[in-house]
Formats: structure tokens, sequence, C-alpha cells
């Protein structure tokens, strides 16, 4: 049997996962929403959202997304995204699939459920779900605070140097922080806290912690995580101009990782925005710098 026909009969139970896991998931959201708000009080779907990410280092390496976003009603909205990453010039690339869902209610109560997937690569590959509870308060006319918190499960195939030879990780991380917006200004803290069913020491993967916590602070860092926390701070001196930078601090049992990022973005048009930019991560030994680009287009 080839590699190719190999690679395809593991992709079966990987995407068949994804599909049970996005529809119950979707089922989740949809009955919350009944219980909660009732369908009589939603509007007619309003806005799509399409973003592309680019970033790319020293010695080849990439990494791109594409993502949608679209209202189901004026308190539900539903995404997909792709991903994929090249660690060097002639590696493998990793791709990986995800999916959200996003349900408001009243008082300022909402729920996002999402869940990933990579596809069988060099032998790994992974799967994973997310929960996401977030209360919205109304300071005043101007100001919102929204704490929230979370957990998120990752079964990851992964791959042992010692060994030469894949295992598998169960992950499971608490995520819950705070965000802060105001009618310029948003800014936001957030910290994680992960627990695994054996040592990840010496395990290599590809599931990067962006897909695992959505926050941009996290990109382009992977592997098994014990503590991180997080903050991103946003401001917009004019209509058309946002200034965004973010750090994140993660630690490893054996190596600690700071990245920063620095992303200005500029509207073009009121569907148009572009954004460009430098992610800086030290840590893992290397410094490896990345140029940041994408586009957001709204319809």
């Amino acid at each position: 049997m080839s590699k190719t026909t190999r690679r395809r009969r593991a992709l079966i139970p990987i995407c068949a996962r994804l599909l049970v896991l996005s529809f119950l998931l979707h089922g989740l959201v949809t009955a919350l929403a009944h219980e909660g708000t009732g369908r009589a009080g939603f509007k007619e779907p309003v806005g799509v959202e399409i973003e592309s990410e680019f970033y790319a280092g020293r010695r080849g390496y990439l990494h791109g997304g594409l993502g949608f976003v679209s209202p189901l009603s004026e308190r539900q909205k539903i995404g997909l995204v792709g991903h994929f990453v090249r660690e060097e010039t002639g590696g493998e690339l990793f791709p990986s699939l995800g999916a959200e869902f996003v349900q408001e209610f009243e008082n300022g109560f909402s729920l996002e459920a999402y869940s990933f997937g990579y596809f069988p690569v060099a032998q790994q590959n992974a799967w994973a779900a997310g929960l996401r509870a977030i209360q919205s308060f109304q300071l005043n006319e101007h100001v919102t605070i929204a704490p929230f918190i979370g957990p998120v499960f990752a079964r990851v195939r992964a791959f042992e140097e010692k060994s030469a030879s894949p295992v598998t990780v169960h992950h499971s991380m608490l995520l819950g922080g705070v965000a802060v917006h105001a009618e310029h200004f948003e800014f936001t803290v957030f910290a994680s806290q992960s627990f695994f069913n054996r040592d990840p020491t010496g395990l290599e993967t590809h599931v990067d912690l962006e897909e695992m916590t959505h926050f941009a602070a996290y990109e382009n860092n992977d592997g098994f995580a014990s503590h991180t926390v997080g903050g991103e701070v946003s401001y917009s001196p004019l209509d058309r101009l946002t200034l965004t930078a973010r750090y994140a601090l993660i630690l490893y049992d054996h190596e600690t990782r700071h990245s920063i990022s620095f992303t200005p973005s500029v509207k073009v048009s009121s569907h148009l925005e572009f954004f460009a930019g430098v992610q800086l991560i030290r840590g893992d030994g290397i410094e490896n710098d990345l140029v940041v680009g994408g586009a957001s287009f709204g319809f």
C-alpha cells in the first residue's frame, strides 16, 4: 500500500469526526438559541466577512490561512477556516481545517463553540473542540467589559524524537481572561493552564496554540505549552487606521517563548481592509522573525 493511499484512508476517520463534531456543536448552539431567545426575535442575516493571512520567515517558513464568517441571524453566526504551515524549504505541508459557531443571548451573554483538525501528514494528526462563555457588561455609553472562560480538548497524534515513532497525547486546556472595549480602544488579557495524559517532553506537533485559543497572540507557536499569558491592544486614532500590538509568554517544560507582533491595518473602503507587520518569536534556542500580511473583505 502506497503512502498516499494510507494517508487517504487515515484521513477518512478524521474528517468523519470533524463532520460529526461540527453537527453536534451546531445542534448544541441552535438548541441553546431556541431556549434562550426564540427565533421570533431574530432578524435576517447581514454581512459576510472573508479574511486571509500570510506569514513568511527564514529558511522557507510559510504559514497561510483563509476563513470566512457568515451571520445566520442577528444573534448567531458560523465560520470556517483553513490553514497550512511549512517549517522549511522542501518540508512537508501540514494543512488544518476548523469551524466555529457563535450564539448571543440576552443580557450580554454569548457562547462560542469551535473545532479543528489537522490532516494526517508525516504520522501526525489531531482533532480538537472548545467552548467559551462570554459575559459582557456595559459600564457606560462608550465602555464595555467582557470576562470570558472556557475549556478546550485536543487529541494529538505527535511524533516522539527519541523513539522516532508517533504517540497519542490528550491535551486539556482551560483559558480565561477579560476584554475591555471603548470607542477607539480595545484591550484584552488572557491566560491558560494545560493538562496532559502523559509527559509531553520531546514530542513534536504542529498543533498551533492560536487554533486552540482563538487568540492571534499565540499564532505560529506550536507544541505542548503548560502555561501561557497574553495580551492584545488595539487603538484606532483614525477611522481608517488601527494599530494593534500583541504579546504572549508561553511556558513549556524546558523552555520559554516570547511572541511579540505589531500589525497596523488600513481600511481602503467600507468593505476592504489590509494589514501588515512583523512577528518576533524569542526562545526555543533560535530567534525567528516573521513578516505578516493579509486582508479582510466584507459584503
